[in-house]
């Protein structure tokens, strides 16, 4: 009885000691991040460090957030107050100690920061082996978004990169990182006290993103790209080729491009391209086009600089009526008062158009319409506000606000991502100091029209399996020009979002599993527009599939499973962190639970 008592207590003090070991040892995991100014997927990214309110100059760190995949380090940061931008007009600093190391590099806050990058600059310094390198953002294959102005920013370094591997020395395991407003010891500073925000980088696999299939979803849904060929591409003997393998596995039915005043010559290069089918294309106005598998009825210049054109195609057998596309390529770079200008005075010209009947050639009342092109947004962001939601900064010229869609709301800022890769840029340059951006942009009417697929093509991110697949090379778009095309399928929106009198989603939605943590069961949430085949995993934090939850087909509407923290052969699995993934025929989610025991 002695021996048993004993035994007992040795048990109860070992699950003791492994429940103490659980909590105080820290458990690290990355996140499938999504670099394209949204930021919903880090909500379930824990705050590295929350910075005091109202202690600095100019700019107020607020929140901080660091994670990772297996490519990159990811860095979320918020402001308490006011908009910025980060690639200009700032002189905000990042110092990181990459080695854990206060004796290395130049020394900042209590911190060795081993790479310096100054965002105002778009330059920055990186410390191996006592000496003192210059780095651009190529260097450090650097992604942020947005590109305009904003209250939060995240941020991709690669962890490849020579400064964070210190020319190839080390891998990245875990490091610090200070914000300074300035740069010296003046202004505001995240952290508030010495020696930086200590992050881990763990050895868990994440998984990439599921690849989007160029094709459309249905073969009913009229595809459109935009695309800037930078300066008449299409035409150069050496880059022609490149565009002809792009557009042909894009396969659209209206191409708006722009960079190209041609006219004549493009109409047979794409028509050769596409010999089955009878090709149209608009005048050019300035360096826009637009073709066309349909018919050309109207097409018209918008806005005095003719940096915006308009063109009414016949689609009305394809969607029951016509189809308005406008095509845009705004003033660059520093221009902000040229942009503002031109997206007030289009407001102004569509506004009159739709409630006065006045504009270049007659429009029936409720006509689909896109907006897209090379809008050049790269500084503020009340430029995308005025096309989205009619909010006219001069009004003294151009009249009052105006809500652009039909049923007075604003129109829809589409946000789509490349095919293989967790990026939204839409261009880039590596020889630039700017790194890449989402310069391209489609507004579209949800009133008269629903998304099919959308995706941005960079070939350079996808594989070899799937370059082949499309008759693709890996440079194509590299090569082609420094944008990339931007495709969007549409449908007519006519009551959708309603089947058999009952109120449907109107789009997928996974929601947090709840409760979370849990023991022993837990329930997902989700929504489904349309019936679609779901596939329901849960993996462990090493990326081994634990359980298929479900794989079939299901009906639109509203579902929820539950999880009773059991593996594939119905055994028990162990407390730890899990990862589940939905997926619904080409849509992927990724969230995070912990099984408590």
């Amino acid at each position: 009885m002695a021996n048993l008592k004993i035994q007992r207590t040795i048990n109860y003090t070992l699950k003791i000691s492994i429940l103490i070991l659980l909590i105080l040892t820290p458990v690290y995991s990355g996140d499938p991040i999504c670099i394209d100014g949204l930021f919903n997927d880090w909500d379930d990214v824990p705050v590295a460090y929350q910075d005091n309110h109202n202690d600095h100059v100019n700019a107020d760190f607020s929140t901080l957030k660091i994670t990772y995949d297996s490519d990159f380090l990811f860095i979320y940061i918020k402001f308490h107050d006011n908009e910025f931008l980060m690639q200009n007009w700032n002189e905000f600093h990042i110092y990181i100690d990459v080695d854990n190391d206060s004796s290395t590099g130049s020394f900042r806050e209590g911190i060795g920061a081993d790479l310096e990058w100054f965002f105002g600059d778009r330059s920055g310094k990186s410390y191996v082996d006592n000496q003192l390198n210059t780095v651009y953002q190529n260097d450090l294959k650097l992604r942020i978004a947005p590109t305009i102005t904003s209250s939060e920013f995240e941020i991709a370094i690669a962890r490849d990169s020579s400064p964070l591997t210190l020319n190839n020395q080390q891998t990245l395991v875990q490091g610090k990182i200070i914000f300074s407003e300035f740069g010296e010891n003046t202004g505001d500073l995240l952290p508030d006290v010495a020696g930086g925000v200590s992050f881990f980088i763990g050895e868990d696999f994440i998984a990439g993103p599921e690849p989007i299939t160029l094709e459309r979803l249905n073969d009913s849904d009229l595809r459109v790209v935009s695309y800037n060929t930078l300066n008449e591409g299409i035409l150069d003997s050496e880059r022609q080729g490149h565009f002809k393998r792009i557009i042909q596995s894009i396969d659209p039915d209206i191409i708006a491009l722009q960079e190209h005043s041609d006219w004549d010559e493009i109409h047979d290069i794409i028509q050769s391209w596409f010999p089955q089918e009878q090709w149209y294309a608009s005048w050019t106005y300035r360096d826009l086009v637009i073709l066309s598998r349909f018919e050309i009825i109207h097409d018209a210049n918008i806005i005095s600089s003719e940096r915006t054109m308009a063109a009414l195609l016949d689609t009305e057998d394809e969607l029951g009526k016509n189809l308005l596309i406008f095509n845009s390529h705004l003033s660059c770079c520093d221009n902000d008062e040229g942009r503002q200008e031109q997206v007030d005075e289009f407001s102004s010209v569509w506004r009159t158009w739709v409630q006065n009947g006045d504009g270049p050639f007659e429009l029936e009342h409720g006509t689909p319409f896109i907006h897209l092109g090379d809008f050049n947004y790269v500084g503020y962001k009340q430029q995308v506000e005025t096309i989205k939601s009619g909010d006219i900064v001069d009004e003294s010229q151009f009249g009052v606000d105006f809500l652009p869609d039909w049923d007075s709301t604003a129109i829809i800022d589409l946000f789509s991502r490349q095919t293989h890769k967790r990026m939204g840029y839409t261009w880039r340059k590596d020889g630039s100091s700017f790194n890449p951006g989402k310069l391209d942009y489609l507004f579209y009417s949800d009133a008269s029209i629903d998304t099919g697929k959308h995706y941005i093509l960079n070939t350079l991110a996808m594989d070899q399996n799937s370059l082949s697949e499309y008759s693709l090379q890996s440079d194509d778009t590299q090569e082609a020009s420094d944008h990339l095309p931007l495709v969007f399928d549409m449908v007519i929106n006519s009551g959708l979002g309603v089947r058999d009198g009952s109120a449907l989603p109107s789009s997928i939605k996974v929601y947090p599993n709840y409760p979370n943590p849990f023991n022993p069961t837990t329930q997902i949430k989700y929504d489904l527009p349309k019936d679609s085949y779901v596939n329901i995993f849960i993996y462990d934090v090493m990326g081994k599939k634990i359980k298929s939850l479900f794989n079939n087909n299901q009906t639109s509407g509203y579902h929820s499973l539950r999880w009773d923290a059991t593996n594939d052969i119905g055994e028990s699995v162990s407390a730890g962190m899990y990862i589940y993934t939905i997926q619904a025929d080409e849509y992927r989610a990724t969230k995070k639970m912990v099984l408590l025991k």
